[in-house]
């Protein structure tokens, strides 16, 4: 009998803000995905600012201005063997259903996704 894997869901949630919950997600997600190895989907639920998008943005950008940290960031993917881990900006009304959508599209489905 074949048992299928299930993707484990982690959400950090409070309605306050500034108290670690998109700096919470980078961390464990970065640690789960690019030291321990496992496949990770980041739904990036805070809706407008989509902190970790636009962090993402942010980071890609001074990356590839920079030959020593485009080097660093080659060398990294090459060890693990891994493109970094997807971060889709969504609602939260609407975040279950993007990540089906993306886990569907997708030919690596995530061990765990963070909300």
């Amino acid at each position: 009998m074949e048992t299928k894997k299930k993707t484990l869901k982690i959400s950090f949630s409070t309605p306050k803000g500034g108290v670690g919950k998109s700096t919470m997600t980078a961390l464990l997600s970065s640690v789960l995905h690019y030291r321990l190895g496992f496949n990770v989907l980041v739904m990036d639920c805070d809706f407008p600012q989509h902190s970790l998008a636009n962090m993402r943005e942010r980071d890609l950008k001074t990356i590839m201005q920079n030959d020593y940290h485009k080097r660093a960031a080659m060398k990294l993917y090459q060890s693990i063997n891994k493109k970094a881990y997807p971060i889709i900006s969504c609602k939260p009304e609407d975040a279950l259903s993007k990540a089906l959508e993306y886990v569907n599209q997708s030919a690596i489905e995530p061990d765990i996704t963070f909300f």
